[in-house]
């Protein structure tokens, strides 16, 4: 009987360096996860006090601001119109 304790401590403690391998992979999801995190952010309406909570995703809200970003981008590159007064 004393036997079988020894063997099973024994084979459990083999386990146990693996155990933490099974793991890792879910802290790889975690960073994946990243961009799927929920970001709430308050903004304030013209014409009133009161504040409004627009929720969505970190990958969400970097792809409105990289938009933003472009429309800048594009507004500031635009060609002017010349007007010549003669």
């Amino acid at each position: 009987m004393r036997g079988i304790h020894l063997l099973s401590l024994a084979s459990a403690s083999l386990l146990l360096p693996i155990t933490p391998a099974f793991a890792s992979p879910s802290t790889d999801k975690a960073a994946v996860d990243a961009k799927d995190k929920m970001v709430c952010k308050r903004t304030q309406r013209t014409g009133t006090r009161f504040y409004s909570q627009i929720c969505k995703t970190a990958g969400q809200w970097e792809a409105i601001e990289e938009e933003q970003k472009r429309n800048a981008r594009e507004l500031i590159d635009r060609p002017q119109i010349e007007i010549r007064r003669e």
